[in-house]
C-alpha cells in the first residue's frame, strides 16, 4: 500500500485538520475551564510586590513600590540602568526608585483584588503607597509632584530623581486617594498646573515639560492629548466638594476656558484643518498631527464639559467632534500589509508621514517611545465609542466596525518570538480581545485573549519569580514596558472567564 495517492492525501489531510481542531478545542476548554490560573498569577505577583517589592534603602524607608527590580533578588539593582532597551529613552526610566504613573496598573491590580478575593490587605498596602507618596513626594517651590515622564522618587536620595528637570504628568486614576490622604497638597498640585506650567496665561501658550525644582515654563509644546488632561483633572478638582470654599475655585473654569480657545487657535493653524501636534516649529510639531493625541483631547473635553456654563460646554463637544471626524477620515490601511490605523498626518496635507520616532501607521506588534500598536489605538476608540454611544450612534457605529476589524485581524496574527516584545503589547492584545468580545458576544475573542496570555506568561513569566520581564530578551523587571499592565488584563481576563 502506498500513501501517495490524491485520495490517501486527501484523507490524511482530512485526519490532520480534524485532529488539531480536537486539539484547538481541547486547549480552549483547558482555558475556559481553569480560568482560576490567571488569578494565580495576579495573586503571586501583587504578594511578591507587597512583600518583597517596596522601599527598604536609605535612612528612611517607605512603603513606596520599586519600579525597577532584580527578578530573583527582589532588589533595587543600579547596573540595570546601563542596560539598553529599544524604544525606551534613557531620561524616562526610575531604576532607583518609584514612578507612580508607570504603576497605575499595579495599584489597578491592588484596589481590584481586595473585592475579588475578600482580603483587605490589597487595598490597605496600596493605600500606604498613596498616603505617603501625597504627603511626601511634592515639591516644595512649584506643588508638582515627582512623577511622570521624566521624574521619580529616589529612593535613596530620598528625594525626587530627575531624568531631566521637567514635570510632566499623564492619566491618573485615583485623584479620589489623592484628596483623602492629602487634600491641600492636591488643590495645590491643581492650581500648580496653572501657574508653573503655562507659559502664557492669556493665550494659553504651554508646553508639556515645566520645571519640577524651580519655576521654569515652555512654550509651543502644547500638545493636546495633555491640554485635555488638564482641563480633566482642572474640572475634577473644581468638583470635588472639599473644594467648594477653596478661594481661587472660580479660577478653574476660566483655566478651562483659555485651554479650550487655545486648541482652537491651534486647529486653524493647519492648511488641512487638523489640530496640530503645537506650536513650536523645532522638532516639526507644528507641521505634524498625531491623530491619538487628538482622540485624548476629546476624550477629556467630554469628561470636562459638565462643569463649566452651557455655552463653552457647546464648544468644548464640538471641539471634540472635530477630533472624531478627522480620525474617522484619516487614511486608515487596516486592509493592507504594513498599514494600520494613520496615527502621524502631515499637518498641511493629512497625509501620513515620519516624525522622528513617529511613524506614519500603527503596527500589528512593536510599540515604544512614539509609536504604538493597532491594538492600543482600537482601545482608545474603544473608550471614545462609549461616550458618543447615546449621542451620536452613527459615529458609534464607525468605531465599533473598526475596533472589531482590528480583533478580526488579531484572530489571525500571533507575534514572531524571536523579536523584542513587550508586555505592554501583550496587555493591549488582551485588553482589545476583551473589548471585542464585551461589543459582540463573539467567544473567539474570549478564547483568543487567553491564548495571548498564555504566550505572555510563556514569554515573560518564569519559575524563578513572580514578576514580568522588562521584555522576552531581557531578565530584570520594569514597569516601563507595561509589566503591571500585562499583570492587570490577567486579572481581567479571569474576571471575564468567570461570567462566560
Amino acid at each position: 500500500m502506498t500513501f501517495n495517492t490524491p485520495k490517501m492525501n486527501f484523507r490524511f489531510l482530512i485526519l490532520v485538520v480534524s485532529l488539531t481542531t480536537f486539539l484547538s478545542g481541547c486547549r480552549e476548554n483547558q482555558q475556559a475551564e481553569n480560568p482560576s490560573k490567571y488569578l494565580s498569577y495576579v495573586k503571586n505577583y501583587a504578594d511578591a510586590m507587597i512583600q518583597n517589592g517596596r522601599d527598604v534603602y536609605g535612612a528612611k524607608q517607605s512603603p513606596l513600590f520599586a519600579s525597577v527590580l532584580n527578578r530573583q533578588t527582589f532588589q533595587v539593582d543600579k547596573s540595570i540602568d546601563t542596560i539598553s532597551i529599544s524604544g525606551v529613552r534613557v531620561t524616562d526610566r526610575s531604576v532607583t526608585g518609584a514612578n507612580m504613573i508607570h504603576d497605575v496598573d499595579l495599584f489597578e491590580t491592588l484596589y481590584a483584588l481586595t473585592p475579588i478575593t475578600g482580603d483587605t490587605r490589597y487595598e490597605e498596602e496600596a493605600d500606604k503607597a498613596m498616603n505617603f507618596f501625597f504627603n511626601t513626594c511634592q515639591s516644595e517651590t512649584t506643588d508638582f509632584y515627582c512623577w511622570g515622564e521624566h521624574l521619580f522618587w529616589d529612593f535613596q536620595k530620598e528625594d525626587c530623581g530627575l531624568g531631566a528637570d521637567y514635570h510632566e504628568n499623564n492619566v491618573w486614576p485615583f485623584w479620589d486617594k489623592a484628596y483623602a490622604f492629602a487634600p491641600d497638597a492636591a488643590w495645590d498640585f491643581a492650581l500648580a498646573e496653572w501657574d508653573h506650567q503655562i507659559h502664557d496665561k492669556t493665550t494659553g501658550d504651554f508646553s508639556r515639560h515645566a520645571g519640577y525644582t524651580k519655576h521654569e515654563t515652555y512654550s509651543g509644546f502644547d500638545f493636546p492629548r495633555y491640554a485635555g488632561q488638564l482641563m480633566e483633572r482642572w474640572a475634577y478638582a473644581y468638583n470635588r466638594p472639599e473644594n467648594a470654599d477653596r478661594p481661587r475655585r472660580e479660577e478653574l473654569l476660566h483655566f478651562i476656558e483659555v485651554m479650550v480657545s487655545r486648541m482652537k487657535d491651534n486647529m486653524a493653524q493647519s492648511g488641512s484643518g487638523l489640530l496640530i501636534a503645537g506650536r513650536s516649529p523645532k522638532g516639526d510639531h507644528n507641521q505634524v498631527v498625531w491623530l491619538t493625541s487628538n482622540l485624548e483631547l476629546a476624550r477629556c473635553l467630554e469628561v470636562a464639559a459638565p462643569v463649566v456654563d452651557p455655552g463653552l460646554a457647546s464648544e468644548m463637544k464640538a471641539l471634540a467632534l472635530k477630533q472624531d471626524q478627522d480620525f474617522l477620515n484619516a487614511p486608515h490601511k487596516l486592509d493592507s500589509v504594513g498599514g494600520g490605523f494613520a496615527v502621524t498626518l502631515h499637518a498641511e496635507t493629512g497625509l501620513p508621514r515620519v516624525r522622528s520616532m513617529n511613524q506614519p501607521y500603527s503596527a500589528i506588534w512593536s510599540s515604544g517611545y512614539g509609536y504604538g500598536t493597532h491594538a492600543g489605538v482600537a482601545n482608545i476608540i474603544y473608550g471614545r465609542q462609549g461616550q458618543l454611544n447615546d449621542r451620536y450612534p452613527d459615529m458609534a457605529k464607525q468605531y465599533l466596525e473598526m475596533i472589531l476589524k482590528v480583533g478580526e485581524l488579531y484572530l489571525e496574527s500571533e507575534p514572531d518570538t524571536t523579536l523584542l516584545l513587550k508586555p505592554n503589547e501583550f496587555a493591549q492584545v488582551i485588553k482589545l480581545m476583551l473589548n471585542c468580545h464585551e461589543l459582540s458576544a463573539d467567544r473567539r475573542f474570549l478564547d483568543r485573549a487567553a491564548f495571548f496570555a498564555d504566550m505572555g506568561i510563556e514569554l515573560f513569566i518564569d519559575e524563578t519569580s513572580p514578576l514580568p520581564r522588562v521584555s522576552n530578551q531581557h531578565d530584570h523587571y520594569e514597569t516601563i514596558t507595561g509589566g503591571p499592565s500585562f499583570i492587570y488584563q490577567l486579572l481581567k481576563l479571569h474576571q471575564a472567564l468567570n461570567l462566560n
